[in-house]
């Protein structure tokens, strides 16, 4: 069968973000941007980096992205990194409805992508909060009387100890300027 030569891709085919990888007929994978063959591995890398890949034959110029994508999920099913639940698998396979494809491509990527979005700003607001919690117990002892034994709670240290390190201080200080008036 003669090979059919690749045809070049348009700029309206490709986006800022977006790597082109080509699959030749013996599977293996070159990343255009690079200049290299790549595995499933440096695929994951990329996406994970945050770019977007496509894929194309290099022979039909046909889309395969969809496919190299789903033999990625698999390897990294293979490691033992459970994406999918075997449930959903078989419910998958099973429907042939175009009100479950519809889902798929209408609302699984959308509730996907407000699940990450939650995701990160729970996170954000969580690290807010701790950087908050570490400065609480000085501030409560400001504003809150008798709020020392907050401190006392979440730093372990009796207020005693706080009042004997500023005793401490104080005999110290005192010492000292005793034997500056001495040395006069």
């Amino acid at each position: 069968m003669p090979r059919r030569k690749a045809k070049k891709l348009n700029s309206a085919e490709l986006k800022s973000n977006e790597v082109i990888i080509k699959r030749y007929g013996n599977r293996r994978l070159y990343n255009t941007e690079t200049g290299g063959y790549v595995t499933y591995e440096d695929l994951i890398n990329l996406i994970r980096e945050g770019r977007d890949i496509k894929v194309v034959d290099s022979v039909t110029s046909e889309d395969v992205t969809k496919t190299i994508l789903i033999q990625l999920i698999l390897e990294e099913e293979k490691r033992k990194k459970a994406i999918l639940p075997t449930e959903f698998l078989f419910q998958l396979l099973r429907s042939r409805e175009e009100a479950v494809q519809d889902f798929f491509k209408n609302h699984l990527a959308a509730s996907f992508e407000a699940y990450l979005r939650t995701k990160e700003e729970f996170d954000k607001r969580f690290r807010a909060m701790l950087e908050m919690a570490s400065t609480a117990p000085q501030l409560w002892e400001k504003l809150i009387p008798g709020a020392e034994i907050f401190r006392e709670i979440l730093t372990g240290k009796k207020r005693e100890d706080k009042e004997n390190i500023e005793e401490s201080k104080e005999t110290k200080n005192n010492v000292n300027k005793k034997k500056v008036t001495k040395k006069r």
